[in-house]
């Protein structure tokens, strides 16, 4: 990451070695925004993604990375991706199993609605045990995935345009991460402009398009409108904060 803040990593699952076709989802087209490029910077921020209220979620890139427990304590593996549905909603994480379990590189997929805080701060659990994970791995070989779902790796890291602009070609910077709510609803978009020395930015969800195949993402906005926002302190955010993850957990129980 090029902003600050916690490093480390929070929740999420999926697949199946390397060597294995487990049913890892393909990047496909999300349906375009209908933002139109001349509203104001206030609406490209839109109420339910302010700032104060994205410190409140989490960060895709605090997630991915989180080690992930079982039922006994033991180390399942770890997150390594998230798995998206095609409504903006976080559906599952992609784990990668511990050595321990002796799989090779295998990963699995998680429901993310069934992960819950760790015994302690900064790691998740899995109720279930090792065995399970076994069965679990075993069955997930031959899965499909499900059309409209799409990883949150293959974004990150890919160009951010705007909708209107001075920048060549529209482009404004890099995706550098995808904030989510409490109960796994993606919120915003963080993009770092180049050249570097400003931001980065979040804007709002809702004011974005996905181009074919991740590619890019498009930025219903001029650069003078996501600059408007200000910078957005990643610093500010808490998700290893164990009260706050067993209140996320039971909201997406609910």
């Amino acid at each position: 990451m090029r902003y600050s803040g916690t490093s480390a990593g929070i929740l999420a699952a999926f697949a199946i070695a390397t060597s294995l076709t487990l049913g890892v989802p393909q990047p496909v087209q999300a349906q375009p925004s209908q933002a139109h490029p001349s509203q104001s910077a206030e609406t490209v921020r839109t109420a339910e993604a302010s700032y104060p209220r994205l410190y409140q979620g989490w960060r895709a890139g605090v997630i991915v990375g989180t080690e992930v427990e079982g039922l006994l304590g033991e180390e399942l593996g770890q997150v390594v991706d998230l798995v998206v549905g095609p409504d903006g909603r976080l559906e599952s994480a992609v784990i990668e199993a511990s050595g321990m379990l002796d799989v090779g590189e295998a990963r699995f997929t998680v429901p993310w609605h069934q992960l819950m805080p760790g015994s302690v701060d900064g790691i998740l659990a899995y109720p279930v045990t090792g065995p399970d994970t076994l069965d679990l791995i075993r069955r997930q070989q031959q899965a499909g995935s499900r059309p409209g779902d799409w990883r949150v790796s293959a974004l990150i890291g890919q160009p951010a345009n705007t909708a209107g602009g001075a920048t060549e070609a529209g482009f404004f910077g890099t995706v550098e991460d995808l904030v989510f709510d409490r109960n796994g609803a993606l919120k915003a978009v963080v993009v770092t402009p180049e050249p570097e020395g400003e931001g980065p930015y979040a804007v709002a969800w809702k004011a974005a398009a996905l181009e074919p195949g991740l590619t890019s993402v498009t930025l219903q906005a001029t650069p003078d409108q996501v600059k408007a926002l200000g910078s957005f302190d990643a610093a500010r955010m808490k998700e290893f904060n164990t009260a706050r993850l067993n209140q996320g957990a039971q909201a997406r129980q609910e």
